[in-house]
């Protein structure tokens, strides 16, 4: 069995929401939302359209997480406790909520025995935000060391269930060794994400090459629609990730999806 995972805080019914929940449907899978504070015409929508919503809070509850940290930390701590205890799914593509598009079967990328993570396909040292968050979870040591890396997304992990808990437990471990240098910072999962795959490659594998698009430095790309959704720069990704960067894509999905 396969399945998608993401997080929800606090949301409203957004196009995004739509999006996301109707391209899922082209997947043999389960999509699942863990959720906080969902507002009502939200959690209508998602049981209507047979999405499995689990109740972020009672599982706070239960394993004493505090849901005063950043929906950005407890996206990365809800994916953990999920994997570990609740679901027994072979493999997981845990992901963002709100700006995903599923064009393919993401889970047709899964050929090895790793934790598959995207590169933005972007420097970190040439990305202002991505060195400040590095920077301020870590030192410059560290940053010295990810600069000349590729910027990998926090908001996209494939895997199987397995391979995906080996990074979340990482990834808990060093963010709770952040937050007790620099407190409740508000991004420190990207930063996490980076240094525990660049510090541990042979574990991972990274995808550069389009297969899952995180369109974050993508605003000039070349698009065309074709049958499975759209081809950005010549090539046709699994998953569009951020493709509210893409404002044709944006505008053409949000008009599709709100109807």
């Amino acid at each position: 069995m396969n399945e998608i995972v993401t997080y929800g805080q606090n949301y409203k019914l957004t196009p995004g929401i739509k999006v996301i929940v109707q391209s899922a449907k082209k997947i043999n899978c389960t999509l699942t939302v863990i959720g906080v504070n969902l507002e009502s015409e939200t959690k209508k929508y998602l049981k209507d359209n047979n999405v499995n919503i689990v109740d972020g809070c009672e599982i706070a509850e239960k394993h004493n997480v505090n849901l005063n940290l950043s929906p950005y930390t407890l996206k990365v701590i809800f994916f953990n406790l999920y994997a570990k205890k609740y679901t027994k799914s072979k493999n997981l593509y845990m992901c963002d909520f709100t700006d995903l598009f599923f064009q393919k079967d993401v889970f047709e990328l899964i050929k090895s025995d790793k934790t598959y993570v995207t590169s933005e396909n972007k420097v970190i040292g040439t990305c202002q935000t991505n060195s400040t968050w590095v920077n301020i979870c870590y030192n410059q040591d560290i940053f010295n060391l990810l600069k000349s890396k590729d910027i990998l997304n926090g908001g996209s992990v494939l895997g199987s269930r397995q391979n995906c808990i080996y990074l979340l437990d990482e990834m808990c471990k060093d963010m709770g060794s952040i937050i007790s240098r620099v407190g409740n910072y508000q991004n420190i999962d990207q930063a996490s994400l980076n240094k525990v795959v660049y510090f541990d490659e042979y574990n991972f594998k990274i995808l550069n090459n389009g297969e899952i698009l995180n369109a974050a430095h993508s605003g000039d790309s070349i698009v065309e629609k074709v049958d499975e959704g759209y081809k950005i720069d010549n090539n046709i990704p699994y998953v569009l990730h951020q493709y509210d960067v893409i404002k044709q894509v944006e505008k053409e999905l949000y008009e599709e999806y709100s109807k």
